[in-house]
């Protein structure tokens, strides 16, 4: 089993360094895109925080607070002390999850792409909050 772990991590790998994102994609812009499509009726009096944390990635390295309180949305630069979730990855995998070519469920445990801290279902509950319309460009923020 660790093995097979260690594989889809080398894996995995060999396949970011082939794929890395051009230089000039950026995080932030698809973040705000979060506040963007956020809808407040569904989020009611609901609080949740989720941070992104990029490494590995040049310019998108860094982290990315999400706040949602009294029906609004905000992002912010930078880390967060308290949250419900906090992401660590790759900018790359992250832009493969926002094409829908790779499927966040499935990268946590088995190959290790995404690492979790806090609730694992925050990010569920986040994207519950948004309505992302037709042509938006993005399968999951």
């Amino acid at each position: 089993m660790v093995l097979r772990q260690l594989l889809f991590q080398w894996v995995l790998k060999q396949r970011q360094k082939k794929t890395q994102v051009s230089a000039d994609y950026r995080v932030e812009t698809y973040l705000i895109k979060i506040v963007d499509f956020f809808d407040a009726s569904k989020a009611a009096d609901r609080e949740l925080t989720v941070v992104y944390e990029f490494h590995g990635s040049g310019v998108n390295d860094g982290a990315w607070t999400v706040s949602i309180a009294g029906g609004k949305c905000a992002l912010a630069k930078g880390d967060s002390e308290k949250y419900d979730s906090k992401f660590y990855m790759t900018a790359d995998v992250y832009r493969r999850i926002l094409e829908g070519k790779l499927d966040i469920s499935k990268l946590t445990y088995s190959t290790g792409a995404i690492r979790f801290f806090g609730s694992t279902l925050a990010h569920q509950e986040l994207n519950s909050y948004l309505t992302l319309p037709k042509g938006a460009g993005v399968a999951a923020l």
